[in-house]
């Protein structure tokens, strides 16, 4: 075999090789970004008006880890008083036979329409850090003495502030995707109490829930729970004020309540 020929083809192959190195390698480092969808609901009582939202973001993350925000759209839900919650002085009054009731839509329908046809995302998705946070007051002379004081139901996602009248202490007691934690007692105050529930993950798959009223934080029994909590992305219904499943009903007012499972989608 002829040796320049040889070392002709040698250079040939090694420049093929090279190229093809470079080309995967730029097709590598510029590969699809992981796509997801978040959401969360909004509810207020702007101007005397009930304003129920759900929110939804689409995004990316790109191999470095970042996470960039690409979109987001706000959704009016279709709530229903039922009975006769007054909204006055931007709250909503509840007086133990009264509540709303509202069509979530199809989550995974929207991200669809948002992204153009272009992103599909599962029928649930796992919650990354569950949390809760209401301006809210108990009403201290109750109708229903003994009950769980439902103030948000959806299928996966509970927030209930059962009171004791003879102490006029409550609790917060929150379950997403079946899982569940309860507060230690609070004094019920007259005014305004902002209340916040939080899952922050520990470790993988151990969360600690967390519970503050107004500046006062809470202990939670038990301490940790275990995760992921799944959580529908399909067409389902939310009850402000009542839980179907008890039949009992939330008494008090109600300022705001933001429910925010960071229940990512991905595709």
């Amino acid at each position: 075999m002829n040796s320049k020929w040889f070392g002709r083809r040698l250079v040939v192959l090694m420049a093929i090789l090279c190229g093809l190195t470079l080309f995967l390698g730029v097709q590598a480092a510029g590969a699809t970004p992981t796509r997801w969808a978040r959401w969360w609901t909004d509810t207020s009582f702007p101007g005397n008006v009930m304003d129920t939202n759900l929110v939804i973001q689409l995004g990316y993350t790109t191999q470095n880890g970042q996470n960039v925000i690409t979109q987001q759209q706000s959704f009016n839900v279709n709530c229903t008083a039922v009975g006769n919650p007054v909204i006055q002085g931007s709250k909503a009054t509840f007086d133990g036979s009264s509540y709303f009731s509202c069509a979530l839509p199809n989550i995974q329908d929207l991200v669809y329409g948002m992204s153009n046809g272009t992103f599909w995302i599962a029928d649930s998705c796992a919650a990354k850090r569950p949390a809760l946070t209401g301006v809210l007051t108990i009403d201290g002379t109750p109708n229903n003495l003994a009950g769980d004081n439902p103030l948000f139901y959806r299928e996966d996602i509970q927030f209930n502030l059962p009171l004791k009248v003879s102490t006029q202490e409550a609790k917060l007691v929150t379950a997403f995707g079946g899982v569940g934690a309860v507060s230690n007692g609070f004094a019920i105050s007259a005014g305004n109490q902002s209340v916040t529930a939080v899952y922050i993950k520990t470790n993988p798959g151990v969360f600690a829930p967390t519970f503050t009223v107004d500046s006062l934080s809470l202990a939670s029994t038990p301490p940790t729970v275990n995760g992921p909590f799944w959580l529908t992305n399909l067409e389902t219904t939310i009850y402000i004020g009542y839980s179907p499943v008890s039949g009992n009903y939330f008494e008090g007012t109600l300022t705001s309540l933001l429910v925010d499972p960071v229940c990512v989608g991905t595709g």
